[in-house]
């Protein structure tokens, strides 16, 4: 039998264990990916995977059938890797402010959906920019859903495609020629 959203949401509010299990199971692939996408580090994504579905699992009660699940999810994940940003930005801010320390770049992972150089590409975006790009042309969402899912006025998620394709443009045109 093939069960909703709401129906599993309904029976994680009543307490059943197996519907909190079949939409972890359902979501957890597609959360991961989002943030991996964005965050391009494995640990790092599998961490705020996880802070994503206890958030989730605090949250629930507050959960309304009217919201798609879908949208309420991925907006506790954007938040969450925002959250990250943030952090990670305050944590290279005090590293600049000590002289002997060197800040080191992680390395990049491979992916079989895109090439090292789209990767780069993307990573050199700010983080608005790259998660605009992400939701918009590896999850097919319309720019509509993207400020949805971001809670972001529909013409700043325009502004944010069209500065990043300019971007993209420039960058991957250098490697390419």
């Amino acid at each position: 039998m093939e069960y909703t959203d709401h129906d599993l949401v309904r029976g994680v509010k009543a307490g059943d264990k197996s519907a909190l299990d079949i939409l972890f199971r359902r979501w957890y692939p597609r959360v991961y990916g989002y943030i991996f996408k964005l965050v391009e580090q494995e640990q790092d994504a599998y961490d705020l995977t996880q802070d994503v579905f206890i958030a989730m699992m605090q949250n629930i009660p507050n959960y309304h059938p009217w919201k798609r699940f879908d949208n309420w999810l991925f907006t506790i994940a954007h938040n969450k890797c925002m959250d990250f940003f943030r952090m990670q930005k305050r944590t290279m801010l005090a590293a600049e402010n000590q002289p002997d320390q060197q800040i080191s770049v992680p390395p990049f992972e491979e992916t079989a959906a895109v090439s090292f150089t789209v990767r780069s590409a993307l990573a050199k975006l700010p983080a608005a920019q790259r998660e605009a790009v992400i939701l918009h042309y590896f999850y097919q969402l319309t720019a509509n859903e993207v400020a949805q899912r971001t809670k972001t006025p529909l013409p700043t998620v325009k502004s944010r495609l069209s500065a990043a394709k300019k971007t993209l443009f420039k960058l991957l045109r250098e490697d390419f020629q």
